[in-house]
């Protein structure tokens, strides 16, 4: 066994150290607690573009980006589940950033951090060292605030990212979800479009294709050069926060369109909300993330060594 393995060992060892003890104490777990059980693993997250740079053990990392992507109040297995997504995802994309002279951004094109919560650093510390794991090394995956009722397969969002643990299939912890709306007129639309190349009179905006979770992947823009645009990227364009998702349809009322859609981001992978529920029917965080990602292992990083990118 290498140095690294056997730093790894004795982080994991010292984290299940620390939360024995923390429990019988009733003491809340402390950054100390987190820094301790990273053993020489860092983060180093900035700003884009010449931001500060500032590095975080990694499990205060987890703790943190727990915070700021996680459900509030959500049961433990949540937590616990999408600490050990944060970790992994974390691990596989280290240095993304690397020519800006740091791992990962501190924005949605990476993962939001927040001030680490009291529940953050508990489910951090439970879960501390374990990551999903595919071909020996820590996987790479996706995960959305919520998937309305199907997760979406990761090629259709990024072409290649064809991985056989991110296909679509049905989450069946939506039925009670009420869809969302957006409406925005023709020439309102039109000045977006015009923003990103688009030039001509849009008269009209129809779905011509969809992917096999019913999400949009094309749309027919009438009037404009070019005259089609893909699902993601009109997302994309008119705002994520204001399109929810692409699991939308779309009608035409006068010079109104009106957008009717389900879930919220773009669906790949494990569904924040879905985990959620499911954990408060009773699932655990490893049955939560075997329904999430399919085929993929939770094991320490003692036995996952970090995917060179």
């Amino acid at each position: 066994m290498g140095t690294l393995a056997l730093a790894l060992c004795a982080a994991s060892a010292a984290a299940s150290s620390l939360v024995a003890s923390n429990a019988l104490g009733g003491a809340q777990t402390t950054d100390s607690d987190l820094e301790r059980a990273s053993g020489s693993r860092t983060v180093a997250v900035g700003r884009v573009p010449g931001g500060d740079v500032s590095t975080f053990p990694l499990e205060l990392y987890v703790a943190r980006v727990l915070a700021g992507e996680g459900e509030p109040g959500a049961a433990d297995a949540t937590q616990q589940a999408l600490a050990i997504a944060i970790r992994t995802y974390a691990l596989f994309n280290a240095r993304r950033h690397g020519r800006d002279g740091f791992d990962l951004c501190d924005t949605t094109h990476c993962q939001v951090l927040r001030a680490a919560t009291a529940g953050s650093r508990r489910a951090a510390l439970e879960t501390a060292g374990r990551v999903l794991i595919y071909s020996g090394a820590p996987a790479e995956i996706f995960y959305s605030a919520s998937c309305g009722g199907r997760s979406e397969t990761a090629s259709n969002v990024w072409p290649t990212a064809n991985l056989p643990y991110l296909q679509s299939h049905e989450d069946d912890v939506h039925a009670d979800d009420e869809p969302w709306t957006l409406e925005l007129t023709l020439a309102g639309l039109q000045d977006i479009l015009r923003r990103h190349g688009f030039e001509g009179t849009l008269r009209d905006v129809e779905v011509t294709a969809r992917t096999e979770s019913g999400r949009v992947a094309q749309l027919r823009l009438s009037g404009l050069t070019p005259g089609e645009m893909g699902g993601p990227a009109f997302r994309l364009a008119i705002g994520a926060g204001d399109l929810r998702s692409t699991a939308f349809s779309v009608t035409r009322g006068g010079r109104t369109l009106r957008f009717v859609g389900r879930g919220y981001g773009h669906g790949v992978g494990m569904c924040v909300i879905g985990a959620g529920r499911r954990a408060r029917r009773g699932e655990s965080a490893e049955t939560i993330l075997a329904h999430y990602y399919p085929g993929l292992v939770v094991a320490t990083l003692a036995g996952a060594p970090a995917r060179e990118r």
